[in-house]
C-alpha cells in the first residue's frame, strides 16, 4: 500500500533519523519541509517499509528516499509517485544515497549514468579557519541579479532565488564578481554551504578558500554543525576543505534515474 505520509508520522520519522546519514532526506522532513511531498510504503498490518519524498520548485526533478526495510520496493514507489505527481513518461529523477542505500537499491533503479561520489563533510576544527580577510565582501540585496547570473555563468544546478535570503559572500576584482559563495541551508538547527565557485581566470588564487573560510565563520555563528558536500572526484577542493577545518562524515552518490513508464 502506498499512501502520503501525515504530519505526525514524519515527526516520527524525524525523531529517530540519522541527519549525517540520511543528510538529503533530512532537509526535505526540516528546512525544505514546506515544499516536500513525502510518500510511504506499507505492509498489509500498517508496517512501514519505506519512504520517498518530492521537492518542489527546482528545475529538475528533485527526490529524496528513506528506505527502512530491504523489503522496500523503490520501483513500485516511483510509478505511483510518477501518477501522483503528472509526471512526464520521459522525467528522469535525482536523489542522493548513501552507500549502504545505494547497495540496497542499486538493482531497482534505471540509470540515466553512472552515479558520481559525493562526500558529506562537517567542519570539525575551527582553529583551522585562517584570519577574517576584507577582500571577501558580504553581498546583500544590490548584488542579487550579479549572483544570480554568476550562478547561471557557474553552472550551478541547485540555486533557487529563493536562496539569496540567506548570506551571500564574494570577491570582487575589476568590478566582477570573481568568487563566489552562499548556503543551501541556513538554520540554528544546522547550514550547508553551497552555490560556490570562482571565475576559470582567477583560480588558484586563493579566494575560493577565502569565500569557504567566511560562510564557515559565518555558519559557525548560529549553529556548530556546519556541512558541505564535494565530489570525491574534486581532489582540491576536498584539500582545500580539510585545510580549513571540515573532515568526511558519509559517503554517498549522487544518482540520476529513469522515472519510468
Amino acid at each position: 500500500m502506498f499512501r502520503e505520509l501525515t504530519p505526525t508520522e514524519l515527526k516520527v520519522i524525524l525523531s529517530s533519523i540519522n541527519r549525517e546519514q540520511h543528510f538529503l532526506y533530512y532537509s526535505y522532513l526540516t528546512f525544505r519541509k514546506q515544499n516536500t511531498v513525502h510518500y510511504g510504503q506499507y505492509t498489509d498490518q500498517g508496517e512501514l517499509l519505506g519512504v520517498m519524498a518530492f521537492l518542489r520548485g527546482l528545475p529538475f526533478y528533485a527526490f529524496s528516499v528513506f528506505p527502512v526495510q530491504k523489503s522496500f520496493c523503490l520501483r513500485s514507489m516511483l510509478s505511483f509517485m510518477k501518477e501522483q505527481l503528472h509526471l512526464p513518461n520521459d522525467a528522469i529523477g535525482n536523489f542522493i544515497i548513501n552507500e549502504e542505500e545505494m547497495a540496497v537499491l542499486a538493482s531497482q533503479l534505471e540509470l540515466l549514468k553512472s552515479p558520481k561520489k559525493l562526500l558529506l563533510m562537517k567542519h570539525i576544527h575551527e582553529e583551522a579557519l585562517p584570519p577574517v580577510d576584507k577582500c571577501v565582501l558580504y553581498l546583500g540585496p544590490p548584488y542579487f541579479d550579479l549572483i544570480e547570473s554568476k550562478m547561471a555563468e557557474l553552472h550551478t544546478m541547485a540555486f533557487t532565488r529563493e536562496e539569496l535570503r540567506h548570506p551571500f559572500y564574494g570577491v570582487m576584482e575589476q568590478r566582477e564578481l570573481v568568487a563566489v559563495g552562499g548556503y543551501h541551508v541556513y538554520s540554528e538547527d544546522y547550514v550547508e554551504l553551497g552555490n560556490i565557485g570562482t571565475d576559470v581566470a582567477w583560480r588558484r588564487q586563493g579566494y575560493g578558500k577565502k569565500v569557504c573560510a567566511e560562510l564557515t565563520r559565518t555558519g559557525r555563528l548560529v549553529t556548530p554543525n556546519v556541512y558541505l558536500n564535494v565530489l570525491e572526484e574534486n581532489v582540491g577542493a576536498i584539500r582545500l576543505y580539510q585545510s580549513i577545518g571540515y573532515e568526511l562524515v558519509c559517503k554517498q552518490y549522487m544518482v540520476e534515474f529513469v522515472i519510468g513508464s
